[in-house]
């Protein structure tokens, strides 16, 4: 691959035509909201948005799906990009909508320098354009859950911690993308915490990265406590232990049951083979020519890291007594980055076809992403289904 400049190109295409087009297409064009989860989390953000800020600690249900009270499911953090989108003026039932944009743009641009940094601008390009082919990708273009910022922060978290070779900045980086997923989901940041310890395992034994590690989970544990503070100044009432009481009383039901977390892992392991489709079928083909030729698998020392992380958390959801494609959703962009990455390395040519037409690449990505949105609004529409090879 021969190495060139385009990363302000990319951020033009990513922060600038794309994201405006998406933001207009999503406020002009009829759409509704089908998922309970996008409606929900809409619906709370709108009334978050009418009370003071000193109040956007403690969200209440106010009456949606017939719940009162106190919102004690998830930490705030969904809330609070939609709600400051609708006070600058955004259409109130579309400004969750804008988030996601935000978050996945944003996502796209990491997994762009992740890929860079195995290779050049060429490896980056191909794995952004990979990622937008996903199922995934799709299923979560127009939507309002909490996944899509979740998936933002591990890969947030896991480039802050590469950059840590170059600069200090990458630990703050990580303790930022650290304390935002104890925000977004609370205790599924230990979809973070999990990568950490692998990189530095794996990429990075020195006591520089484990002493960011370290100090990335106590500033998000001093986080969590100043939230709990904050929240009871507000209520009157502790929010972690309600938290976890609602969380554990649904994961957890009792005596662990191998058979059942078996199935559960078979279960999220057909979740990420189709929603990184088509990637995972390429994992799978050099998988199998690496036990021919008794070579490492992946090829790609990275992708290695990368497909540990998400083993050991399928692993980890597994033993809950809940299951839902959602609840490993970093699985899926993390995956398909792998399998990116494992592809270039089997067809390193492929790179000289992306290099015939890469200075056309911002916009054609950007012309790429308006009409996958118009067909995703169609289909939503018309024809929606959470397409699953496999019933809950």
């Amino acid at each position: 691959m021969k190495a060139t400049s385009p990363g302000r190109f990319f951020r033009l295409a990513v922060f600038a035509p794309a994201a405006a087009a998406l933001f207009v297409i999503i406020s002009v064009f009829p759409y509704e909201y089908r998922d309970s989860d996008s409606s929900c989390y809409s619906s709370l953000s709108q009334k978050l948005a009418r009370r003071p800020y000193g109040e956007w600690c403690a969200p209440q249900w106010g009456g949606h799906g017939g719940n009162e009270g106190l919102f004690f499911e998830h930490p705030p953090g969904i809330f609070w990009l939609p709600a400051l989108f609708i006070q600058a003026g955004v259409k109130a039932d579309r400004a969750a909508l804008w988030a996601n944009f935000v978050y996945l743009l944003s996502s796209l641009f990491l997994i762009f320098k992740l890929a860079e940094r195995r290779g050049d601008s060429l490896l980056g390009w191909g794995a952004v354009w990979g990622v937008i082919l996903t199922p995934a990708f799709l299923q979560y273009l127009i939507r309002a859950n909490q996944e899509p910022p979740l998936a933002l922060a591990v890969l947030a978290g896991i480039y802050g911690l590469v950059r840590l070779r170059d600069s200090r900045w990458g630990g703050w980086l990580f303790a930022a993308a650290l304390v935002s997923a104890v925000m977004i989901k609370g205790v599924s940041a230990v979809w973070l915490s999990l990568p950490a310890g692998l990189f530095w395992l794996l990429a990075a034994r020195n006591r520089k990265t484990f002493s960011w590690i370290a100090a990335g989970h106590l500033i998000a544990l001093a986080a969590a406590a100043l939230f709990e503070v904050w929240f009871r100044e507000t209520t009157q009432l502790g929010f972690w232990s309600s938290y976890f009481a609602v969380q554990g009383g649904r994961s957890l039901g009792g005596a662990f049951r191998p058979l059942h977390a078996a199935y559960n892992f078979a279960w999220y392991a057909a979740r990420i083979l189709w929603f990184a489709a088509p990637w995972t079928f390429l994992l799978i083909y050099d998988g199998a020519a690496s036990l021919r030729k008794k070579r490492p698998f992946p090829r790609d020392g990275f992708a290695r890291f990368l497909l540990l992380s998400v083993l050991i958390a399928a692993v980890l959801f597994s033993l809950s007594d809940r299951k839902a494609d959602r609840y490993i959703f970093p699985a899926y962009p993390l995956t398909a980055l792998a399998g990116l990455l494992v592809f270039f390395k089997v067809r390193p040519k492929a790179a000289d076809y992306l290099a015939k037409g890469e200075r056309w690449f911002p916009a054609a990505f950007s012309l790429a992403l308006v009409v996958l949105t118009f067909l995703r609004i169609f289909f939503h529409s018309h024809l929606y289904r959470y397409v699953r090879i496999w019933p809950q």
